[in-house]
């Protein structure tokens, strides 16, 4: 299965994660980063919840799932250790029409998170369309240690450049063409030192 990149804004946006384990907390936390109002829904949760809750960044529902928590969510995450159970929200969170990710059922989910590396406003996402999730995790290493400290210098420079261009140049095109150069300059310049 072929599946559509996206970057999905949730600031604000109810998320629900039902389930609270280790997986479960990963998720919660890049919810919590990305500006989401999360809700966990478990009748308990693991220790490294609990921080999160004391300082008010989850809300957790102290029960079994129900279909009534994930009213108006923007997301559902699925990510209990019952198999029956995720299958169900994933069922019931389709027929809501809400976007939802079966942790371990990619088949049932209607999006799948991909492994990703995040530094300031550089973010770069690998996926294997779900068939080697290991293989994702190992590229994103290499990326972060062969690939990163390369483009996050010039991302600075050229976001400086376009802020500068959209206070001197009104024509989009002549922008995107002086960004252009910059860009091309910098691969030239590195490529000449090598």
């Amino acid at each position: 299965m072929k599946y559509y990149p996206i970057f999905l804004n949730v600031r604000g946006k109810k998320c629900c994660i039902v389930g609270a384990g280790a997986v479960a907390l990963r998720k919660a936390k890049t919810l919590i980063c990305c500006g989401a109002d999360v809700y966990v829904i478990s009748p308990s949760i693991c220790k490294g919840f609990l921080p999160l809750k004391k300082l008010k960044l989850i809300k957790h529902v102290k029960s079994e799932y129900k279909k009534r928590y994930i009213k108006n969510a923007e997301l559902v995450i699925a990510a209990t250790d019952n198999r029956t159970v995720n299958a169900q929200i994933a069922k019931e969170a389709n027929k809501q029409r809400i976007l939802v990710n079966v942790v371990d059922m990619p088949l049932e989910s209607s999006f799948i998170a991909p492994s990703y590396i995040n530094k300031g406003s550089l973010i770069i996402a690998i996926s294997t369309s779900g068939m080697a999730p290991i293989l994702a995790k190992k590229i994103r290493q290499d990326l972060e240690k062969n690939f990163l400290p390369k483009y996050q210098s010039i991302l600075k420079d050229v976001s400086t450049l376009r802020e500068q261009l959209k206070k001197r140049l009104n024509n989009a095109l002549k922008r995107k063409k002086k960004i252009n150069q910059l860009v091309n300059q910098y691969f030239l310049r590195n490529k000449n030192k090598e």
